[in-house]
């Protein structure tokens, strides 16, 4: 027997016998049935009575029966999920060329449009097929998929081609629009269906051409060869991500399916938070595009670790499992996720710093590094701790806080870098983007902090 606290030899034999919530009558109940008296109550447990007893045991109870009812999570495997960063980044080995064909004002507009359109739309597919998936409805998630994704398309041709008639660009910039947001999305399905090393070999006679058209010095005449193989490979990756939405399961999906609007409707929490997001990022880094090489290549680390923010947040996931079966007690189990949080988080700025810290090396030793380029480096590593913690209130479903925060520091960046960065000139947004990636991911660290503890959040 435990001597320390006698109480806890209880928990195990009890929490089969009670796996649902129940009250104190019932514990007590359960107690005498297993030989439990008053008279041993206050002799073995220190309590006066066996009701007493039992409502001392009720919380500890409620945790061991919440441990014993997880579901066992099944992360998809770590150098998978560790490559979904860099397979976002395939497509910029052509983005010379564009630059070449387009001029610097049009390639800058249409490449925010459609990242921002690709990160929101990739956002809503993933969570509704996800959402299918979970009720059996394979079929129907591949289905949403192709539904939304053409959806997407038509809404990113229809805002190119507005843009292109208000502005440079013309016919080229949509093509251009087209192509990177086709990407994106079939990059979502085929990552969703875990096909990331076919979204390489689709991408890799682009990225190819990339390469060889930048070592040759970016010739004129090469431009538009570069171009259409870098098109032919986005339209490869669409046309294979349609067909892996053609699901051929064996089993049959339930009889009536899912109502859209309802499907739709539960993916407006993290939409709102991709549009967020996205919104902060490319605020500050699509003015940088053009400029000199440090500061335009700044997001560089962030985009690369990305993989690693998604892996170790399965990987808590995985050890918060874990303590709900090792945890004595509720307070014990928020005392020690707290304690995996911090050191999660503390990895994930590990690795982050690591790859910009080489970033730096590098450009200081072509001597390209500027004193702006390196404190862009490092706002884009703190905005990587912000986004861990993001994962992590997304994946416990606490979009209220995730949402409320994100916002209003969205609402003060904008304003401020507005009214302020033209006196910090040149690059004067870069200090203010900073302090603000700093508040977000403080902010989201308490909003965390608040309900990271809270046992019913692991069923």
């Amino acid at each position: 027997m435990n001597r320390d606290d006698p109480v806890a030899d209880l928990i195990p034999a009890l929490a089969p016998l009670v796996p649902a919530a129940v009250d104190e009558l019932h514990i007590a109940a359960v107690l005498e049935s297993r030989g439990v008296t008053d008279a041993m109550a206050r002799e073995t447990y220190g309590y006066p009575d066996v009701f007493a007893l039992a409502k001392s045991v009720s919380p500890r109870l409620a945790f061991a029966a919440a441990a014993l009812d997880r579901p066992e999570r099944k992360a998809p495997g770590a150098l998978r999920t560790l490559a979904h960063g860099p397979l976002y980044a395939l497509p910029c080995a052509v983005y010379p060329a564009v630059f070449v064909t387009l001029g610097a004002p049009a390639m800058l507009r249409g490449l925010v449009l459609a990242t921002a359109v690709g990160w929101v739309a990739g956002m809503g597919m993933s969570v509704a097929a996800f959402q299918l998936l979970g009720q059996g409805r394979h079929r129907q998630a591949g289905r949403v998929l192709r539904l939304l994704g053409s959806a997407a398309l038509l809404a990113g041709l229809g805002a190119a081609w507005l843009l292109a008639a208000v502005g440079p660009g013309g016919p080229e910039m949509v093509a251009f629009v087209v192509a990177q947001l086709g990407f994106q999305l079939g990059a979502a399905v085929l990552v969703f269906h875990g096909k990331e090393l076919r979204l390489v070999a689709l991408m890799l006679p682009a990225c190819v051409a990339g390469v060889v058209y930048y070592a040759a010095g970016l010739p004129a005449e090469l431009s538009r060869p570069t171009l259409l193989v870098g098109a032919a490979s986005s339209v490869l990756v669409m046309a294979v991500a349609g067909y892996a939405t053609v699901v051929r399961s064996a089993k049959p999906d339930p009889p009536r399916p899912a109502p859209l609007p309802r499907t739709l409707l539960a993916t407006l929490p993290s939409v709102g938070y991709a549009a967020i997001s996205a919104g902060f990022l490319l605020y500050t880094d699509a003015r940088y595009l053009t400029a000199p090489f440090d500061v335009s290549i700044g997001v560089a680390p962030l985009v690369l670790g990305m993989g690693v923010l998604e892996w170790r947040s399965h990987r808590f996931a995985e050890r918060a499992d874990a303590l709900m079966h090792t945890a004595g007690s509720p307070a014990a189990f928020r005392r020690d996720v707290w304690r995996v949080v911090l050191g999660e988080l503390g990895l994930c700025m590990l690795v982050l710093v690591g790859l910009g810290t080489a970033l730096l090396l590098v450009l200081a030793e072509f001597g390209s590094l500027s004193f702006e380029g390196a404190l862009l480096i490092d706002a884009h590593l703190v905005l990587g701790g912000a986004y861990f913690i993001g994962f992590l209130l997304a994946n416990h479903q606490r979009f209220r806080p995730l949402l409320v925060v994100t916002a209003a520091v969205l609402a003060v960046y904008v304003p401020l870098t507005i009214l302020v960065a033209p006196r910090l000139a040149p690059y004067g947004e870069i200090p203010i983007f900073l302090g603000s990636a700093t508040l977000l991911l403080l902010l989201l660290l308490t909003a965390l902090r608040r309900g990271i503890g809270d046992v019913h959040r692991y069923r």
